[in-house]
Protein backbone atom coordinates (compact mmCIF):
# COMPACT_ATOMS: atom_id res chain seq x y z
CA UNK A 1 0.00 0.00 0.00
CA UNK A 2 1.36 3.20 -0.83
CA UNK A 3 1.80 6.54 1.03
CA UNK A 4 -1.71 8.34 -0.22
CA UNK A 5 -3.66 4.93 0.23
CA UNK A 6 -2.60 4.49 3.72
CA UNK A 7 -3.50 8.45 4.44
CA UNK A 8 -6.91 7.50 2.63
CA UNK A 9 -7.49 4.69 4.82
CA UNK A 10 -6.54 6.37 8.01
CA UNK A 11 -8.80 9.90 6.73
CA UNK A 12 -11.48 7.38 6.23
CA UNK A 13 -11.22 5.26 9.80
CA UNK A 14 -10.64 8.70 11.45
CA UNK A 15 -14.25 10.15 9.79
CA UNK A 16 -16.35 6.80 10.94
CA UNK A 17 -14.47 7.69 14.69
CA UNK A 18 -15.52 11.18 14.73
CA UNK A 19 -18.81 10.13 13.58
CA UNK A 20 -19.35 8.05 16.61
CA UNK A 21 -17.97 10.68 18.77
CA UNK A 22 -14.89 8.99 19.58
CA UNK A 23 -13.20 12.49 19.17
CA UNK A 24 -9.62 10.89 21.28
CA UNK A 25 -9.58 7.97 18.64
CA UNK A 26 -10.12 10.37 15.55
CA UNK A 27 -7.49 12.59 16.88
CA UNK A 28 -4.90 9.53 16.93
CA UNK A 29 -5.78 8.23 13.32
CA UNK A 30 -5.96 11.61 12.02
CA UNK A 31 -2.13 11.76 13.40
CA UNK A 32 -0.99 9.36 12.17
CA UNK A 33 -2.32 10.03 8.76
CA UNK A 34 -0.41 13.44 9.45
CA UNK A 35 2.48 11.89 10.11
CA UNK A 36 2.67 10.23 6.65
CA UNK A 37 3.02 13.73 5.18
CA UNK A 38 7.01 14.76 4.18
CA UNK A 39 7.30 18.47 4.50
CA UNK A 40 6.90 20.68 2.41
CA UNK A 41 2.95 20.01 3.61
CA UNK A 42 1.99 22.20 0.89
CA UNK A 43 2.39 19.25 -1.66
CA UNK A 44 -0.20 17.13 0.32
CA UNK A 45 -3.42 18.13 -0.36
CA UNK A 46 -4.47 16.15 2.81
CA UNK A 47 -2.92 18.59 5.17
CA UNK A 48 -4.96 21.17 5.74
CA UNK A 49 -7.98 18.63 5.77
CA UNK A 50 -5.95 16.79 8.54
CA UNK A 51 -5.07 19.74 10.61
CA UNK A 52 -8.35 21.19 10.55
CA UNK A 53 -10.16 17.73 11.81
CA UNK A 54 -7.29 17.48 14.45
CA UNK A 55 -8.39 20.45 15.22
CA UNK A 56 -12.31 19.91 15.55
CA UNK A 57 -11.86 16.92 17.29
CA UNK A 58 -9.80 18.53 20.24
CA UNK A 59 -12.71 21.66 19.96
CA UNK A 60 -15.62 18.74 20.39
CA UNK A 61 -13.63 17.43 23.45
CA UNK A 62 -13.83 20.82 25.10
CA UNK A 63 -9.61 21.60 24.88
CA UNK A 64 -10.03 25.20 23.29
CA UNK A 65 -6.63 26.07 23.16
CA UNK A 66 -5.55 23.29 21.74
CA UNK A 67 -8.06 23.47 18.80
CA UNK A 68 -6.91 26.83 18.40
CA UNK A 69 -3.58 26.10 18.14
CA UNK A 70 -4.67 23.22 15.36
CA UNK A 71 -6.88 25.86 13.99
CA UNK A 72 -4.07 28.53 13.49
CA UNK A 73 -1.51 26.23 12.66
CA UNK A 74 -3.49 24.98 9.80
CA UNK A 75 -3.62 28.53 8.15
CA UNK A 76 -0.26 27.92 6.73
CA UNK A 77 -1.11 24.82 5.00
CA UNK A 78 -2.91 25.01 1.41
CA UNK A 79 -5.85 27.09 0.37
CA UNK A 80 -6.55 26.91 4.19
CA UNK A 81 -6.88 31.23 4.43
CA UNK A 82 -10.01 30.99 2.11
CA UNK A 83 -11.97 28.28 4.49
CA UNK A 84 -14.46 29.84 6.33
CA UNK A 85 -14.47 27.01 8.33
CA UNK A 86 -11.53 27.55 9.60
CA UNK A 87 -11.58 31.11 10.93
CA UNK A 88 -15.04 30.05 12.12
CA UNK A 89 -14.05 26.86 14.39
CA UNK A 90 -11.34 29.50 15.54
CA UNK A 91 -13.71 32.21 16.39
CA UNK A 92 -15.53 29.81 18.49
CA UNK A 93 -12.33 28.98 20.29
CA UNK A 94 -11.10 32.07 20.86
CA UNK A 95 -15.00 33.03 22.45
CA UNK A 96 -14.01 30.12 24.72
CA UNK A 97 -11.35 31.19 25.71
CA UNK A 98 -12.92 35.20 26.62
CA UNK A 99 -10.55 36.43 24.03
CA UNK A 100 -13.66 38.43 22.20
CA UNK A 101 -12.00 40.86 20.19
CA UNK A 102 -10.44 37.77 18.77
CA UNK A 103 -13.45 35.56 18.61
CA UNK A 104 -15.23 38.48 16.26
CA UNK A 105 -12.33 39.34 13.86
CA UNK A 106 -12.29 35.58 13.49
CA UNK A 107 -16.10 35.10 13.28
CA UNK A 108 -16.56 38.13 10.79
CA UNK A 109 -13.57 36.60 8.46
CA UNK A 110 -15.42 33.50 8.27
CA UNK A 111 -19.28 35.17 7.53
CA UNK A 112 -17.29 37.68 4.57
CA UNK A 113 -16.16 34.22 3.02
CA UNK A 114 -19.27 32.51 3.85
CA UNK A 115 -21.92 34.44 4.76
CA UNK A 116 -24.72 34.02 7.66
CA UNK A 117 -25.52 30.67 6.43
CA UNK A 118 -21.79 29.12 8.34
CA UNK A 119 -23.51 30.35 11.35
CA UNK A 120 -27.33 28.89 10.87
CA UNK A 121 -25.62 25.56 10.09
CA UNK A 122 -23.76 25.81 13.30
CA UNK A 123 -26.54 28.12 15.41
CA UNK A 124 -26.60 25.45 18.47
CA UNK A 125 -22.82 25.29 18.95
CA UNK A 126 -22.55 28.31 21.47
CA UNK A 127 -23.73 31.72 22.83
CA UNK A 128 -20.49 33.59 20.84
CA UNK A 129 -23.49 33.38 17.79
CA UNK A 130 -25.72 35.48 19.94
CA UNK A 131 -23.00 37.78 21.05
CA UNK A 132 -21.80 38.39 17.42
CA UNK A 133 -25.04 38.91 16.36
CA UNK A 134 -25.39 41.75 19.12
CA UNK A 135 -21.58 42.69 18.28
CA UNK A 136 -21.31 46.31 16.31
CA UNK A 137 -21.36 43.93 12.93
CA UNK A 138 -23.93 43.84 11.91
CA UNK A 139 -25.12 40.35 9.51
Amino acid sequence: MNIDDQIELYCEQGNDLFDEDDFKGAINIWQKAFDLLADPFDDWEHATWLKVSIGDSYYMLDEYETALDAMLDTLNYPEAIDNPFIHFRAGQCHYQLNDKERSKNALLKAYMLAGKEIFEDHEEDGLFYYDFLKSEVAI
